[in-house]
């Protein structure tokens, strides 16, 4: 099962109060995290949940919590979960009988409204180090233990003298109205003091080690969390950290030694948590990226890759050499290596400059695949981008990720580009989409950076999409049936809808279908399934993927298999249209292989479906496809697949 990452991020410079100093950078440190999470970890939009200044009332906090954790549907058990917040802290006297030394003070986070008064006449008392137990323990019942609190605020003043411009840099605010009976008014529904623990010497929201959750704050008790113009200490050095570290390997306990170099003399990180030895968010995030593919020394000059012709390696391709194959976390280059022999499921390459060795294995990812004819794009004049379509022409010029050439006239090109506002216009002239695709899409973007990204997309998916083995070793002895499904009992109802390689479906959001392979070869192979979504942003996933590390070949010689037969590895197809769509097309690629392999590279943009990773580790390095004497045989079939609402 694949892993998610979910987060609430609060962050607020302005506060309701006038009592209340506003701050100049809790706002752009929620910020830099709900960054972090999109670009490195590349958490969805839809599952960042942002709360900033006057969206981050006390009842809209812990609404939000409820909704967007609490009870969101899409998350499930061992999922990732940040809560984060970066602003004012504070604290007031403890109701009578709270603690157990029934005296002292509570640490309470202060939300926009803090210290103002509420409809029941009250003033709101924030959310204290209790109230947040409980909404954590809640949270920890219904999805989990992987929960990571990140708090960039402070909950009293250092001790001696502070200058007043100095109190202004600190993110924490005295209590002026709120009394110790607003805190029990003010604590999550259902809570009850039982459920808090008590306090010895004071109790905060770093005192003690809880089960549900683990707590990353930017100091101690007695310690101030300073900002600055460019963003709080604490958040600053965590950012500096995660681009010079890699965050993999590091532990929640490791991290307050970690960012000390960051953090200077003006404060120190802690964190509590009975999980404080997991791994950061318990590594959910750095999950293995299956575009890595495992590479080692073969000789002085050479790296052996998990990757060849199969893949669409060519002599010429380059490649870059990493330590590790883990998402989100810093994975520097160690060098540039170019292909020099290809065989059909791995190659040879040589580091880019003459006289340096290949010594060292790791992890290699293809940043430029060189094809034999370039893609060919036409990006159209248009008045209004002219500098926009200046910018694309020469990233295209310059090194893309693929072979590119600008040509003109359009007619003459694969792909012509136009360029509006907010968007592309795409107009595919490659015969094979044309006839069986919509000729023109439109795909939201108003960035260069966006622009080149589905230009390059394209172009691999045009790649991807005409690549054959030359020879046709299998042509004829494996074939591809494609048949719907009863709901119920998962068996063929209706004949093959697969005619000629094609297959018109009329849409029923139900619907769900199973491909049966059939091999009438001399040998057993390895199927990889692709589907290959024809629509404006060029999504490659893997609907079938073997593990690597499979003894026995799926398609067993002289048989068949299904796949869609509920399987793990083998879920049923569904063929759906958005709302608004009335007709789409897509391919259905299948690879085969005498020797196992990977091709998860080949995936692209968001992914169909998920399937089961076929590998997360180099526990299988030297004893797969590569490790057996003479090449592999593979070969490729493609069929399309057209859904419409209604068939003419």
């Amino acid at each position: 099962m694949t892993r998610q990452t979910f987060a609430l991020l609060i962050g607020i410079n302005e506060y309701q109060s006038a009592d209340i100093w506003n701050l100049r950078s809790a706002k752009k440190d929620a910020r830099r995290i709900e960054q972090w999470l999109l670009h490195d970890l590349l958490v969805p939009p839809g599952h960042i949940c942002t709360l900033f200044d006057s969206q981050a009332t006390k009842r809209n906090i812990e609404d939000r919590f409820a909704s967007h954790l609490i009870h969101n549907p899409a998350i499930e058990s061992g999922d990732a979960i940040v809560v984060y917040f970066a602003g004012h802290g504070s604290s007031l006297r403890a109701p009578s009988a709270w603690l157990e030394r029934g005296h002292g003070d509570v640490s309470v986070l202060c939300p926009y409204d803090y210290d103002t008064k509420i409809s029941s006449g009250r003033f709101n008392a924030g959310i204290s180090d209790a109230s947040l137990d409980a909404m954590l323990q809640d949270l920890s019942e219904a999805k989990g233990d992987n929960i990571t609190v990140i708090l960039d605020t402070c909950f009293s003043l250092p001790s001696g003298h502070i200058d007043p411009l100095e109190r202004r840099v600190i993110r924490h605010t005295p209590t002026r109205k709120a009394k110790p009976q607003d805190l029990l008014a003010g604590m999550w529904q259902g809570s009850t003091h039982s459920r808090k623990a008590p306090s010895v010497g004071g109790r905060g929201f770093t005192g003690v080690a809880p089960a549900s959750h683990t707590v990353l704050a930017a100091c101690a008790a007695g310690w101030a969390a300073v900002e600055r113009d460019d963003g709080g200490i604490f958040t600053s050095a965590f950012m500096a950290l995660k681009d010079s570290r890699a965050l993999h390997k590091v532990t929640y306990a490791d991290l307050p030694l970690e960012l000390r170099p960051y953090m200077g003399d003006h404060q120190e990180a802690v964190c509590a948590g009975a999980n404080a030895d997991r791994i950061l968010f318990n590594g959910v995030p750095f999950a293995s990226d299956n575009h890595f593919v495992a590479a080692a020394p073969h000789d002085e000059k050479h790296l052996r890759i998990h990757a060849g012709a199969m893949h669409g390696i060519t002599v010429g391709t380059e490649l870059s050499l990493h330590p590790h194959n883990h998402k989100g976390s810093l994975n520097l280059p160690l060098g540039i290596f170019i292909v020099t022999e290809v065989f059909s499921t791995w190659c040879l390459a040589e580091p880019d400059h003459p006289g340096k060795e290949a010594q060292r294995g790791g992890w290699a990812q293809v940043t430029r695949w060189n094809t034999e004819t370039p893609f060919r794009v036409d990006v159209q004049p248009s008045f209004l981008s002219l500098r926009r379509r200046a910018r694309l022409v020469r990233k295209l010029q310059s090194k893309p990720s693929v072979a590119i050439s600008c040509a003109r006239p359009s007619k003459a090109a694969d792909l012509a580009v136009s360029l509006q506002s907010k968007g592309l216009t795409l107009e595919r002239h490659d015969p094979l989409i044309v006839g069986t695709c919509a000729k023109e899409v439109h795909v939201p973007s108003a960035q260069t950076r966006t622009d080149l990204r589905i230009v390059e997309a394209a172009a691999r998916f045009h790649m991807h999409l005409h690549r054959t083995n030359p020879t046709q070793p299998l042509a004829s002895l494996v074939s591809m049936e494609l048949y719907r499904l009863h709901p119920s009992t998962w068996t063929p109802v209706g004949p093959n809808l697969l005619l000629n390689g094609r297959a018109e479906l009329v849409h029923k959001a139900d619907a769900i279908y199973a491909i049966v392979l059939h091999n009438r070869s001399g040998v057993d192979l390895w199927p990889y399934l692709a589907y290959m979504d024809a629509g404006g942003y060029y999504n490659i996933s893997m609907v079938y993927h073997p593990h690597v590390l499979s003894t026995n070949a799926p398609l067993r010689r002289r048989s068949q298999m299904i796949i869609g037969s509920g399987s793990t590895e083998s879920d049923a197809l569904s063929f759906s249209l958005a709302d608004g769509i009335n007709r789409g097309t897509g391919f259905l690629k299948l690879f085969v292989s005498t020797t196992p392999t990977s091709m998860a590279l080949l995936e692209q943009g968001a992914a169909m479906r998920p399937f089961k990773q076929p590998f997360d580790n180099m526990t299988y390095f030297g004893k797969g496809c590569i490790a057996r004497a003479g090449d592999a045989v593979w070969d490729t079939l493609l069929t399309s697949v057209t859904v419409a609402r209604s068939m003419p």
